[in-house]
This record gives structure tokens, C-alpha cells and sequence, in this order.
């Protein structure tokens, strides 16, 4: 069984899924990296080059071999919850669990997070807003939510995930 970790840009997904995978026996993966390793090129070149839709195919692609292992802790993109291919092939061997933000978190990580997220590159706060809100349904597409504060940890955050794990497997 995964855990599969779910959630806007700059929600933690990387550094909350390392948090898990260094207190347990899970094995970390994030299918950035796996699309990173898979190409030769980062995010934004190809988003750059081949458009958001190459990059989709190549993240369902990613999303489907990571699903086949097992005892992962899997961080997603931030738009892999609009692909429901997506969650229905993540959820046959995974937990989903959404880390849920108030804006006011992902608003504070913006420029941090700009360099490495091209759909960030270049937009307002009130777009980037706008995205955040038109995909939280998608994200209500899951197992748990567990609500985002800057107040905590990754850690602490990796420690109620897996006690959520122990209550459902």
C-alpha cells in the first residue's frame, strides 16, 4: 500500500513525503522527479518546448509505474488531481491523502516557489489564486485531508500521516 500525498504548488507534498519516507519504511518518490529523470530536462523546459499537454501524458505515464510499486510514499504534481486516469490508478494501491492549505500558505511560498513551477512563472497572486481555488475540487478527490499551516513541521505532519496509515491498512 502507498501513501499518495495530493496538493497545490508549494503545499509541502516533497518535503512532508522525505519527512515520512525518513521514519518509516516507506520509500519516497515524486513524479516530478520521475518526469525530470525520465526526459533529461526539467519541469519548465518541458513545459517550455512541449506545452502543458506533453507534460500531462508523460505525468499519467509516471503516475502509472510509481502505482504498480509498493510501500511508497508518492508526492504529485501539483495538477495531477485533474486527470481522474490519474487518482483512479493511484488510489487501486494508495492512500490519498490532501495536504489542504488556506492561500494565505501558498501565497507566503510564491516567490520562493516561482523559479521552479512554470505555472506560477509570470502570473499574478490573483491568478495563481484563481488556479488554487478552480482545483479544490479536484483535490476534495481524496481519502483525508490534513489542513496546512506555516506553525508546523514536516515532521510533524510525516507522524499524523502515518498514523492515519495505521488506522486505515
Amino acid at each position: 500500500m502507498n501513501i499518495v500525498l495530493t496538493g497545490f504548488m508549494a503545499t509541502g507534498k516533497t518535503s512532508i513525503g522525505r519527512a515520512i519516507a525518513d521514519r518509516s519504511d516507506y520509500t519516497f518518490e515524486d513524479t516530478d522527479s520521475m518526469i525530470i529523470t525520465k526526459t533529461g530536462m526539467d519541469i519548465n523546459e518541458i513545459f517550455f518546448k512541449y506545452g502543458e499537454k506533453h507534460f500531462r501524458a508523460l505525468e499519467r505515464e509516471c503516475v502509472k509505474e510509481a502505482a504498480l510499486r509498493d510501500n511508497l510514499v508518492i508526492a504529485t504534481g501539483g495538477g495531477v488531481v485533474l486527470d481522474k486516469r490519474n487518482i483512479a490508478t493511484l488510489r487501486k494501491n494508495g492512500i490519498i491523502i490532501n495536504l489542504d492549505p488556506d492561500f494565505a500558505v501558498i501565497e507566503s511560498r510564491v516567490e520562493k516557489a516561482r523559479a521552479s513551477r512554470p505555472l506560477m512563472q509570470g502570473e499574478s497572486i490573483d491568478k495563481i489564486r484563481q488556479r488554487f481555488e478552480d482545483r479544490k475540487p479536484f483535490y476534495d478527490n481524496c481519502d483525508r485531508k490534513i489542513h496546512i499551516t506555516e506553525e508546523r513541521t514536516p515532521d510533524s505532519y510525516a507522524e499524523e500521516i502515518l498514523g492515519i496509515m495505521e488506522e486505515l491498512v
